[in-house]
């Protein structure tokens, strides 16, 4: 499909969240099953992969649409083992990517702590179940390419990154109330 304007590309969005919300109620169908696994061995390699995801997850967003193609775009960094990184670890943990898990983030403490153990909190409890899903989704589940491996949220930096100036995004999402974009994600970058 060619995209002449970002006037086709937000409806090209609105598409693809519509589609994301079916297979996000398949996703959590699928993870009910085994709704937040109880893991035997907490230092498998599925555990804490799963965790260092949702811990992605929930210092970036709190909405679930949002998380749910967050958690996919660090999903097609992990599989195209994007600057070298092997696990979800390396991804979390990679110079200047997310900023909730930056030591200078006024958050930084409550996002690493985040653990299997921590109950009552529904945000987290949603990224936990959130990062299981796609952790353990087939890739016919996938709403994005697997070259998008980047995002930024234009409301939370005061300028645009430079990997995405002159780039049109392969995906945003807008703020339903205020109609700003909240996310937007791009294929391609290096």
């Amino acid at each position: 499909m060619q995209l002449k304007n970002y006037k086709d590309l937000a409806m090209l969005g609105l598409v693809i969240v519509t589609i994301l919300a079916f297979q996000t109620q398949a996703l959590f169908a699928q993870s009910q099953k085994s709704a937040l696994r109880a893991y035997t061995d907490m230092s498998s390699v599925e555990a804490q992969d799963v965790l260092w995801l949702a811990r992605i997850l929930y210092s970036e967003t709190k909405v679930r649409e949002e998380q749910i193609i967050v958690a996919w775009v660090v999903r097609n960094r992990v599989e195209s083992n994007f600057r070298g990184a092997e696990s979800y670890k390396d991804v979390a943990l990679s110079p200047s990517q997310f900023s909730g898990l930056w030591p200078s983030d006024s958050q930084y403490k409550l996002n690493i702590s985040r653990s299997y153990e921590i109950k009552g909190d529904v945000s987290w409890t949603q990224a936990l179940a959130i990062a299981q899903a796609v952790y353990f989704a087939d890739d016919s589940l996938r709403p994005i390419s697997e070259n998008v491996r980047h995002f930024y949220s234009p409301e939370a930096v005061l300028k645009d990154p430079k990997w995405a100036v002159g780039k049109k995004p392969a995906l945003v999402m807008r703020d339903s109330d205020k109609g700003t974009i909240r996310f937007a994600f791009y294929s391609g970058v290096k």
